[in-house]
């Protein structure tokens, strides 16, 4: 970092709000919200701020033109009282945060610190996964309840408007995040009868496609997995027992759906079981991170600001459908205006909008403004002019 280049930023930021329609960023119930802000390096440098209404927010953004716009997911009588305590909480939206930085969508191309299309593409899925499995299918939200946007970095926020959440407090928050991001999911759960003592339960007894919860998470991963050899070898299945399983996928799934985990074949021993149910629980989980969610008074990124590690725009997204098609890379470009001079020091090519750039080795170049930017609060160039 540069005094130059936090200058130059910190310009750039002023005037993305100067233009901002401030109805695109102002939260409802503004005027119960607690805002926290940061500086570069900083995500929350001070936080306890509230704000009566949009236009008032608008000058705080202009005149400060923070790196970092946080809001509360609680509604309060008095959001700016300290501490905590005095602030007359009146409820608090349920959240969730994705981000690609978790182990789970490590590129086995680039290094950890280099976001790349993998991990964002991986991030998304996840985020919609959580959206159409989880809070649709198991919690029963509707799509108007959500509200989801683009991190402005590595990830998505999604949230959860509903009246239903509003006095959830933290241990049922938590609850509810255990369960879309579990520990374990016992063999006996899914399969009573691997308790049998003696004669083992026939048939082999197990869960069905159509059954509510985790059993029927895994009775409908598992038959996606007999579509491909290579995806049923990844269970852990030794080759024999996964080749006679893709060449009687057919029967094998009838069989299922119907509850009869016999026509497998596989070994009826609970270590066998607990291996498979734990890898396709780490796929069809969603890592989210439970500290955001379960903590009522949590500040999170107010959508369609900039976000200050990277120079992107913290996207508000329209629904699942935009989830769908939205690329970070490209939709969420601020400063698209004129280019930078930088020296860059860059491991691998970096892809933003149409075009790739780099790698550099620690070398002079003139790049378009977002670019420069976004290499230079990730740490891998320094602006010149």
């Amino acid at each position: 970092m540069s005094e130059y280049g936090d200058k130059l930023v910190t310009e750039l930021i002023r005037k993305y709000y100067e233009r901002a329609d401030i109805s695109e960023i102002a939260p409802d119930k503004i005027e119960q919200r607690e805002f926290g802000f940061g500086v570069i390096g900083s995500k929350i440098a001070n936080r306890h701020f509230a704000f009566k209404n949009a236009t008032e927010l608008k000058d705080y953004l202009v005149k400060n033109a923070p790196a970092f716009v946080d809001y509360s997911a609680a509604y309060y009588r008095f959001p700016d009282a300290r501490p905590m305590e005095k602030k007359g909480w009146l409820g608090s939206e349920l959240r969730f945060d994705l981000d690609a930085s978790d182990p789970k969508y490590d590129c086995k191309i680039h290094s950890k610190d280099w976001l790349c299309d993998e991990r964002l593409d991986a991030v998304k899925r996840d985020t919609l996964l959580l959206i159409e499995d989880f809070l649709i299918g198991d919690f029963g939200f509707s799509e108007q309840e959500l509200r989801i946007n683009f991190s402005g970095n590595r990830g998505y926020h999604v949230h959860i408007t509903s009246d239903k959440v509003l006095q959830l407090d933290a241990a049922a928050r938590e609850d509810l995040c255990n369960y879309i991001k579990p520990a374990k999911v016992s063999a006996y759960f899914l399969f009573p009868g691997l308790q049998a003592k003696g004669r083992r339960q026939q048939p082999f007894i197990g869960p069905k496609p159509t059954d509510p919860g985790w059993r029927g998470k895994f009775a409908r991963a598992f038959i996606e997995k007999l579509s491909n050899l290579d995806s049923i070898a990844s269970l852990g299945i030794k080759e024999s027992i996964a080749k006679r399983l893709f060449k009687e996928k057919e029967l094998v799934e009838m069989g299922i759906r119907n509850g009869n985990w016999g026509i497998t074949r596989i070994p009826m021993k609970e270590i066998y079981w607990n291996s498979v149910i734990e890898r396709i629980v780490w796929e069809r989980s969603v890592y989210i991170d439970a500290n955001v969610s379960k903590d009522p008074s949590h500040l999170m990124r107010l959508a369609n600001t900039i976000h200050g590690g990277s120079g992107f725009v913290a996207k508000k997204l329209k629904g699942i459908a935009d989830l769908e098609k939205f690329d970070p890379m490209k939709d969420a470009i601020a400063f698209k205006d004129g280019n930078v001079s930088i020296k860059a020091k860059t491991p691998y090519a970096l892809r933003i909008g149409d075009s790739t750039y780099g790698p550099y080795s620690d070398q002079k170049v003139e790049v378009p403004t977002y670019v420069g930017v976004y290499l230079y609060l990730k740490g891998f160039a320094d602006i010149i002019s």
